[in-house]
């Protein structure tokens, strides 16, 4: 213990001070974190014992969007005191459900204009949308510099319209860890209103599989490759731009299989779904609420967070049970609420969409090091690739450990828990070297994470704070120098 207070001491008392009630103290998550844990809990108090047996499924993408999409379902469903209780801690499943949800500062997007929204044709951004939105999604950088327009040699660029809904592709970017794919969805009828994300972004998703010619095992559904949701602005009531990212390094690298220098990629896209603005999901029946409620006083139980708090584990056992058979209850008159997508939470847009275009692999300013540092427990990183959008860690996998990685000045990139396993964005930050650190899973979520969000320490001296608290913390740290000068001078 001694120890770790001098690796936190600083050359100024007071910031010492100010370090010390920050390391003791309790972290808030983001009210937006909150509220989707509270408002998820429910189903996660449902699901429990299958949620300890196979916390993996948590990760799956689908679910995640399921959870994002029940924002304020406590309010909907009329749950009063489950504010108290939901803040008990859920344990290490339930945070990685929500391991794309902290960030807490809104994107602020540039103006764009269509002379005329009913004609795709006429729309200026169609061709550069990676121009427009490029600085400004989550992996942002200069897309319009290394981009190259997706079309055939017969149609030219690629746009097809069904009933009165056209996806153009604009743009293809690739590197050997992810291909970029800008489009327009232009609805001749207006978007219905739609929830945004965290970030001030559309809750849009494209549904679907991509089928690579290098890929002998045929089409992929799109959650496999990558992340579903679109990320992007909506230009105007009938025009959504934006780009979908395909991980084509972990999916590819997992199997073996080498990404050529061009091939040819068929894009089959059924359904788009967004996440309604005002969902339709039924409330708790009185009578099923009513029978909680009545179940709990038969066994001499009070309903409110103080009655909770006191109550033994037994009793805790007996409202668990008790608060399960009401929601289970619920899930049989409702039975697609436990699904995502559903007609509650969402709007859909039909399709198919059938694309067939050609992507020409671009590594210009591609960076790739091989590490093969692995410790005696298993963990270190395997190797580091740093494209012009991002930085992405090869590490052996471990559910139990989390990775966070540091700029050259300490701070945190990407700002929050990663949405993408091991990859992290590189606008903004200073990557002439970074710190991975593997951290206990539970200990980064519940502790370490939360020194980063408080405000207990001026800014200037942030990044130098919560290094030394991950030097400290961490079960394995490794520095990497992407300069070349730097690494020559070491």
């Amino acid at each position: 213990m001694e120890e770790q207070r001098k690796i936190m001491q600083t050359d100024n008392p007071q910031l010492d001070e100010n370090i010390r009630r920050t390391l003791n103290g309790t972290f808030p998550l983001p009210p937006k974190v909150e509220n989707a844990k509270k408002e998820s809990f429910a189903k996660v108090r449902v699901m429990a014992d299958a949620k300890k047996e196979s916390f993996a499924k948590v990760r799956d993408v689908a679910a995640d969007k399921a959870l994002n999409a029940r924002q304020n379902e406590e309010d909907n469903m009329g749950r009063n005191r489950e504010g108290g209780r939901s803040r008990r801690k859920l344990g290490k499943a339930l945070f990685r459900g929500f391991a794309g949800m902290a960030a807490v500062a809104a994107a602020t997007f540039c103006c764009i204009y269509i002379v005329n929204p009913s004609v795709v044709a006429q729309v200026p951004i169609v061709s550069h949308v990676f121009e427009q939105i490029g600085g400004v999604l989550d992996f942002a950088g200069n897309y319009e510099e290394l981009a190259e327009p997706v079309q055939e040699a017969e149609k030219g660029i690629e746009s097809i319209t069904i009933d009165g809904t056209t996806i153009t592709l604009s743009e293809a970017y690739c590197n050997e860890t992810a291909l970029y794919l800008s489009l327009v969805i232009h609805s001749r009828e207006r978007i219905p209103d739609t929830a945004y994300d965290e970030d001030g972004k559309p809750m849009i998703s494209m549904y679907g599989q991509i089928d690579f010619d290098f890929d002998e095992e045929g089409a992929i559904d799109l959650l496999y490759v990558g992340d579903s949701e679109l990320d992007g602005k909506l230009v105007d009531d009938n025009t959504f731009a934006g780009v979908i990212r395909f991980d084509m390094g972990q999916y590819f690298l997992s199997k073996g299989v080498e990404i050529p220098d061009n091939f040819k990629v068929n894009l089959s896209v059924p359904q788009i779904v967004g996440t309604k603005l005002h969902d339709t999901r039924p409330e708790m029946p009185k009578e099923l609420r009513e029978q909680y409620e009545a179940a709990m006083e038969e066994n001499g139980l009070g309903l409110t967070d103080e009655d909770y708090d006191c109550f033994t584990e037994e009793q805790k056992d007996i409202e668990h049970q008790l608060f399960n058979d009401m929601w289970n209850a619920y899930y049989e008159l409702y039975p697609d609420r436990q699904t995502y997508p559903n007609q509650y939470d969402n709007w859909f847009l039909y399709g198919p969409w059938d694309f067939a275009f050609d992507v020409a692999r671009n590594d210009e300013d591609v960076i790739r090091k091989e590490i093969n540092d692995i410790d005696e427990n298993g963990l270190g990183v395997l190797a580091v690739t740093k494209t012009p959008m991002e930085i992405n860690i090869e590490m052996p996998e471990n559910l139990d450990c989390f990775a966070a990685v540091l700029d050259a000045n300490g701070n945190l990139m990407g700002n929050e828990v990663p949405g993408y396993g091991n990859v992290v964005p590189v606008n903004g930050y200073d990557t002439s070297r970074i710190y991975v650190y593997i951290c206990d899973y539970v200990e980064y979520l519940d502790e370490l994470k939360g020194v980063w969000w408080s405000g207990g320490y001026d800014e200037s001296v942030k990044g130098e704070v919560f290094k030394k608290l991950l030097d400290e913390r961490a079960l394995y740290s490794k520095e990497i120098i992407f300069d070349e000068q730097e690494e020559a001078a070491q």
